[in-house]
């Protein structure tokens, strides 16, 4: 499978405290419907770090069970130690997952390049799935240094990156380097348009939760020379985050509940957003929509 398109970072729906593997499945299908090349399940937005052991399996089955075998289906398998990584690791693969996401372990290991090596490195090796670095310094304050994403990526079974520092500049050192078979996705939404009309292989995006119609739009427009488009739905999309960026995860499950998507409510301690906060970040949404000429939503 030729790893490329967009991809949203699926939201978990707690439902009455528990994850809802049902709500979670209607919910990968109707994405899907909307043209996206695949899901993310248990990325950062997916709120993985609260999940418990059975509640990933359920999800994870749930998603599969609906995802077509020429769409992607990425999962999130980062933990802190090199053996728990590598047991969700394997247990995605028995579940059917197509490739894996492994963000950077940070606690002991923030900004020590041999440890980050040997982590991915031994993942790599061991592993039944291929697998995706993922650089997010929003969440783990340490970006993976550029030279050593080129060094991992040599590697047979290190098939991409999700780099979500918002630095375009590091984008482009890495697609000027032209690896073989290296998929680069970016995960800042104000870098869909540049990164993908610079060549990268798409992007993954938490705003693909709520805006699936128009991270596909993007897509499209850029396949097509369309850039004038993109461009324009770039915009609409760096307004939107403007406004929901300060809201986080309930800011983009407010907003996926008003569509009728079953996203429940934020894990503790994280709170849901309050009826005049989901008021303003509705709004954000509605004009984006608006301003990307996309109807009947």
């Amino acid at each position: 499978m030729k790893l490329q398109g967009v991809v949203p970072a699926c939201v978990t729906p707690f439902i009455h405290g528990r994850a809802d593997a049902g709500a979670y499945r209607d919910n990968v299908h109707r994405w899907l419907e909307t043209g996206l090349h695949g899901v993310l399940v248990f990325g950062s937005t997916g709120e993985y770090v609260y999940l418990e052991n059975e509640e990933r399996r359920s999800l994870l089955q749930a998603a599969r069970a609906v995802v077509p075998q020429d769409r992607m289906l990425l999962v999130g398998c980062g933990a802190e130690s090199t053996d728990q990584a590598l047991r969700y690791l394997r247990e995605a693969a028995e579940d059917g997952a197509d490739a894996a996401l492994v963000v950077t372990p940070v606690y002991y290991t923030r900004g020590n390049g041999e440890a980050q090596r040997y982590h991915y490195e031994t993942l790599a090796e061991a592993s039944p799935l291929p697998v995706l670095l993922y650089s997010v310094a929003a969440y783990t304050a340490y970006d993976l240094p550029v030279e050593l994403i080129l060094e991992l990526a040599r590697h047979p079974n290190v098939v991409g990156i999700k780099d979500s520092t918002g630095d375009l500049k590091r984008v482009a050192l890495q697609l000027t380097a032209d690896i073989p078979d290296f998929a680069i996705f970016s995960g800042n939404p104000d870098l869909a348009f540049p990164a993908l009309s610079m060549g990268a292989s798409g992007s993954i995006m938490a705003f693909g939760n709520i805006i699936p119609e128009i991270m596909v739009a993007m897509w499209r427009a850029v396949k097509g020379n369309d850039l004038a488009r993109a461009s324009h739905l770039q915009r609409a999309i760096s307004a939107m985050a403007g406004v929901l960026g300060r809201y986080g995860i309930p800011g983009i499950k407010a907003v996926a509940n008003h569509r009728g998507y079953a996203a429940g409510e934020p894990r503790a301690p994280l709170r849901p957003l309050s009826p005049e906060a989901t008021t303003v970040a509705v709004r954000a949404w509605e004009k984006a929509m608006a301003e990307a000429g996309i109807t009947g939503f």
